[in-house]
């Protein structure tokens, strides 16, 4: 029975500061006798790298041969990227000395290099190794990055990694969207029954004009802002209420009261916070009349639901 040829391996690695020794203890243990270093010059003569000259000569003192490749993969030119400035992989794959790059690299595995190529990217995801070469090169070669750790893993198993850590984040993003809108649901109902007038729910002017409740009671207008969390482990609901979102409630006030001609009425800034376990099961904090700068309250009512 036939065996399939195993792919040539192309290995990767990235660091924001690549010290020459720790990079050859990096590279021992998987053979590798080619150094490509796409990262632009900025970056190899600045943070703690070794610089070029001294990084070649201390890898050339282990076997190992040194290519500066910032031409070909460490920039790419405007027709690259999009009207936002984005780097986009269908045109970067079309890029002269990108292709030039991809050539000198083929060449050098037939010649039996066994390569890495190295970048400044921590993150592999938005790393050029990754995104870019790994992607374009996966047909022919098996890719394999390795982690800062040690650890090793290819194109494949990586993207399987960050599909789930994306799918991850979007489930966490939803969680939190329906917790806060479940606390203000919460924060609605308790105002109501204790004879509060609600106006306005999630007014929004624009990003960073929003407000959560607004509500009036006994002539006077009360703006409410509304914070859930699903536990006290990394503090209290009404600690995300900085000096900072204080500065946007009031703006997003002043624009309010303009918009909907409340101009002599008076009012005061409420927050309401609430510790949400299940839907009987939830602790609520209701601060009345606090100072524009979040520094005090003139009120705390608790209420608790079990």
């Amino acid at each position: 029975m036939l065996q399939m040829e195993e792919k040539p391996i192309i290995y990767t690695y990235g660091n924001i500061s690549i010290d020459g020794l720790d990079l050859i203890h990096i590279l021992q243990p998987y053979h590798i006798n080619c150094v490509i270093d796409c990262r632009p010059q900025s970056y190899t003569m600045s943070m703690q790298n070794t610089p070029p000259d001294e990084l070649q000569q201390r890898l050339k003192n282990n076997n190992i041969t040194y290519l500066p490749f910032y031409q070909h993969f460490g920039t790419f030119p405007n027709e690259t990227r999009n009207a936002k400035g984005n780097i986009l992989y269908s045109k970067v794959i079309k890029f002269s000395k990108f292709q030039e790059g991809v050539e000198r690299i083929e060449k050098g595995a037939q010649e039996g290099y066994i390569i890495c190529i190295i970048d400044n990217e921590r993150d592999i995801s938005k790393s050029i190794r990754y995104t870019f070469i790994g992607k374009f090169l996966r047909d022919k070669y098996l890719i394999k990055h390795i982690f800062l750790n040690g650890s090793c893993f290819d194109q494949d198993q990586v993207e399987k990694q960050q599909t789930e850590l994306k799918n991850n984040r979007q489930k966490k993003k939803l969680a939190a969207h329906e917790l806060g809108e479940t606390g203000e649901e919460l924060a609605a109902l308790y105002l109501t029954k204790n004879g509060y007038q609600i106006l306005d729910h999630n007014w929004n002017l624009h990003r960073g004009c929003e407000l959560d409740l607004v509500a009036i009671k006994d002539n006077t207008l009360h703006f409410i802002e509304v914070k859930t969390r699903s536990s006290d482990q990394y503090g209290e609901p009404q600690s995300a209420i900085n000096w900072i979102k204080m500065k946007h409630i009031c703006n997003a006030i002043q624009q309010y009261r303009y918009r909907r001609g409340f101009y002599n009425m008076n009012y005061q800034i409420d927050s309401i916070a609430i510790i949400y376990r299940a839907e009987n099961d939830y602790d609520l904090k209701h601060f009345l009349d606090i100072r524009p700068d979040g520094s005090a309250c003139a009120d705390v009512i608790t209420y608790q639901k079990r």
